[in-house]
């Protein structure tokens, strides 16, 4: 029998190489170098099997769009797995494909 416990898939690659390119790069200080990202901003929560709350989170876009993570689906294998998708302000949606999402199990 497996451990049970939430999983997290995340963003999709295609999601994640978006904000790569296309969210708002980080600011260097001018004392230290170092980058300094803004804080996110919580837009939702959603539960895992424990009830633990997870955040959702809003980017914001070197254009001035947002891009706004959801739940695109959670199932299960010896406990959720969440697999998050992104939807830019302008309707554009990365989600998961079936086979990328079958490449967890």
């Amino acid at each position: 029998m497996g451990i049970r416990m939430d999983q997290f898939a995340g963003l999709s690659q295609s999601a994640k190489q978006f904000l790569a390119e296309c969210e708002v790069k980080p600011h260097i200080c001018e004392t230290c170098k170092q980058p300094i990202h803004e804080p996110l901003k919580q837009i939702g929560k959603y539960k895992g099997m424990y009830m633990n709350e997870y955040f959702l989170y809003q980017h914001i876009l070197e254009n001035g769009q947002t891009a706004d993570e959801f739940v695109q689906c959670a199932p299960w294998s010896s406990g959720p797995i969440f697999f998050l998708g992104l939807r830019v302000s302008d309707g554009t949606e990365f989600v998961w494909s079936v086979d990328e999402m079958e490449s967890w199990f």
